[in-house]
């Protein structure tokens, strides 16, 4: 078994990582160089990194035509494993592999999937989600499961906080999933239940909509931590909401103070933060950022923004 791993995100290294120490990985397969933010200086994606330090070679074909699947094929890898690599793969590719060809996806399927599974989890108000290695399909994120594993959310985590325990879970599970294979005793089973599906995330979703429940900003402030961050407006300006107070199960628990509007900050509290009023309940917010200045906790940005209590935001 000679593995073509498949990935680009930070998301996917650890899983390199653990299989590079226990099998025999053939080449690492990328995407190309991005230009950096300032438009001067060419950035390897984080695998690209992990795999020049452990001496493997870097495929980056810009399309997995025929000159891509060329590259591919000459470095005579049976089998493929993917995490998110950011290309779908078509059957000519695919073919390239007599052995397994599995993708890793960060997900209870069929439920979210899609490009977007980990915020999908924290959006959708999920109590658990998890993790599935499953053979690759013509059809996104639908072929059958080898290996699942579900955990609990307890209602403050991040799409940075969950991303980094899915990385660090999917390194051992699809350690597993190898072993499985290169045994001989993988058993893949077909996804059951109706599949839910999940968008790319864009700085759109990210405007708060202070007419929703304070539980539904609560999730979306922590889907968009650290991209794009959820936002609003104060004072002319946009405002980043980037952190929230409390677990999800209590958001919206305080009662919003009789002809509120929502979106008005009506209070502080020490241990708390600032109170916004939500179309049910109250959300508490702890750490806020003006566009094109530093992200502040709530203590820090009141003696700067005198107005800000009693404002109306949006």
């Amino acid at each position: 078994m000679r593995i073509l791993f498949a990935g680009t995100a930070a998301i996917a290294v650890p899983t390199l990582h653990a299989l590079s120490e226990q099998f025999e990985v053939g080449a690492v397969l990328t995407n190309p160089d991005k230009m950096g933010s300032r438009g001067k200086t060419l950035l390897p994606s984080a695998v690209k990194e992990e795999a020049l330090a452990l001496g493997l070679p870097v495929l980056q074909p810009e399309s997995l035509r025929t000159e891509g699947r060329d590259l591919v094929a000459s470095y005579g890898c049976d089998t493929l494993v993917c995490f998110a690599y950011g290309k779908m793969f078509g059957p000519r590719f695919l073919s390239l592999f007599l052995g397994e060809k599995l993708n890793i996806h960060p997900s209870l399927l069929p439920l979210l999937r899609g490009p977007s599974p980990i915020q999908g989890a924290i959006l959708n108000k999920y109590g658990t989600t998890g993790i599935s290695i499953q053979r690759i399909a013509a059809e996104m994120d639908s072929g059958d499961l080898l290996l699942s594993e579900e955990f609990a959310l307890q209602g403050d985590e991040t799409t940075q906080s969950l991303t980094d325990l899915v990385r660090d879970k999917a390194a051992l599970l699809a350690v597993e999933a190898m072993r499985s294979v290169g045994q001989g005793t993988a058993c893949f089973v077909p996804q059951k239940g109706e599949p839910t599906y999940t968008t790319l995330i864009t700085r759109e979703m990210a405007l708060i909509d202070w007419n929703l429940r304070a539980k539904d900003i609560h999730a979306l402030v922590r889907t968009m931590n650290p991209w794009p961050k959820a936002y609003t407006t104060f004072g002319g300006e946009t405002l980043y909401i980037t952190s929230v107070a409390g677990l999800l199960k209590d958001a919206g628990s305080d009662p919003v103070p009789p002809g509120s509007e929502v979106g008005t900050v009506v209070s502080k509290q020490k241990g708390k933060g600032i109170a916004i009023t939500t179309g049910e309940g109250l959300l508490w917010v702890d750490r806020l950022q003006i566009e094109k200045r530093k992200e502040m906790d709530w203590i820090s940005f009141l003696p700067g923004n005198r107005t800000f209590l009693g404002t109306k935001l949006g």
